[in-house]
């Protein structure tokens, strides 16, 4: 949802050079897994890919160093989300990238083990989703430059400049699952949105160009499953239905611990939700392969009344948590999906205490904080427990 990818990149580039300048200590943070009575049904044969995202919890080498070896151990899908702007005047150039971004690549390619499934996803819109993504220069989402400013998603200029910058990740990255838009329906507020028209206009020529050049890779844009714009789902569905067309995927983002049409939350309880919450979507485009692109669930009281305006107070604990989880993967295997992508592995309490006490408005990213299948002093919760039984069923698609 709004603003946290931008987050997350500012933080891992922090990470990335905080690693250059000092070697990383080992951790003595607890990994294993507890022995807890786990009452699952778990089939013979997984059919859905388990991903975690090396999001580190803290800033420091040792947090960056102890995601990754989360994701090694935990998941059988490494994933990368980029959202913090497009080197657009290079791009459309075919100029190079600044040394910094290529220096957080080549952190990237080199976290990656050989072998290793990857799903990666970039985006042409900004965190707001209706606007075309801020700039990546020395530093991430910078100011777009003068000529780049109004630009609109079906600027002849922002679709060359995209598709090269489109190929350049897939070439560079090497990608099993390539993303080429995120959460791109959350922000249009009706299908008769003149954005939503641009933004389609860039897709009919992005997705067939890369699915010609690229014909193995799966090639997919994201949709919301909720929206700050309007409560209505039939909305969300139109929309979507639109943008699934220059789509090999249905790929939702879902967080309805908090942004549910229809539904007012008081209580992160899963068992609010509909049953077919992840069949209705699938059931979008029944033709296409569904996937959960990214998700999460908070474990602990999700508390929002110090944001002015906000007025968010979401009881939760470990046990719903659990819950949420032993429902998404068993309703994502009967549907046959490609894959989950969990989007924090730890609890980020230090990484959040840092941001509170250098930016305003900090309060916002409490929304994922405690997200994690580990708790913020990094013991592992009970959740972790059903993910890690659902990766020891084999795989087989």
């Amino acid at each position: 949802m709004r603003n946290y990818l931008f987050l997350f990149l500012i933080i891992l580039t922090l990470s990335i050079i905080a690693c250059e300048e000092e070697q990383a200590t080992s951790s003595s943070e607890t990994t294993g897994k507890k022995s807890r009575n786990l009452a699952l049904d778990l089939p013979e044969i997984r059919q859905v890919r388990l991903g975690l995202q090396p999001f580190p919890h803290d800033f420091s080498p040792e947090a960056l160093s102890q995601a990754y070896e989360k994701v090694y151990d935990h998941s059988d899908l490494m994933f990368y989300h980029l959202d913090s702007g497009i080197p657009w005047t290079e791009a459309l150039a075919g100029q190079p990238y600044h040394a910094n971004f290529l220096a957080d690549i080549e952190t990237m390619v080199d976290g990656r083990r050989s072998g290793q499934p990857l799903y990666v996803a970039i985006t042409p819109n900004q965190p707001e989703r209706d606007q075309i993504a801020l700039y990546r220069g020395v530093e991430e989402s910078m100011e777009l430059p003068p000529e780049w400013q109004g630009k609109a998603f079906d600027d002849p200029d922002v679709i060359t400049a995209y598709l090269n910058h489109a190929r350049f990740m897939i070439d560079t990255l090497q990608p099993d699952y390539f993303a080429y838009g995120i959460e791109v329906t959350c922000n249009f507020k009706t299908p008769q949105d003149p954005a939503l028209a641009d933004f389609l206009v860039l897709a009919a020529e992005v997705y067939p160009t890369l699915k010609a050049e690229y014909p193995d890779l799966p090639i997919f844009l994201t949709i919301c499953t909720g929206s700050f714009e309007h409560d209505e789902i039939d909305i969300l569905f139109d929309v979507a239905k639109q943008v699934i067309e220059y789509s090999d995927y249905v790929a939702i983002s879902t967080y309805p611990y908090w942004i549910v049409p229809g539904m007012n939350i008081n209580e992160a309880n899963p068992d609010q939700l509909p049953r077919d919450w992840f069949a209705q979507w699938a059931n979008l485009a029944p033709d296409k392969p569904f996937a959960i692109a990214e998700t999460a669930y908070i474990a602990e009281t999700l508390d929002m009344t110090p944001v002015p305006g906000w007025h968010v107070n979401i009881p939760a604990n470990e046990t719903w948590q659990t819950d949420y989880v032993s429902f998404m993967i068993a309703e994502a295997n009967n549907l046959d999906a490609e894959f989950i992508a969990w989007f924090v592995p730890r609890d980020y309490d230090q990484l959040y205490e840092l941001m509170a006490a250098h930016f305003e408005g900090a309060e916002i990213v409490k929304t994922w904080r405690d997200t994690g299948f580990w708790d913020g002093n990094g013991s592992p919760r009970p959740s972790l427990d059903v993910w890690d039984a659902w990766l020891n069923v084999p795989y087989e698609k």
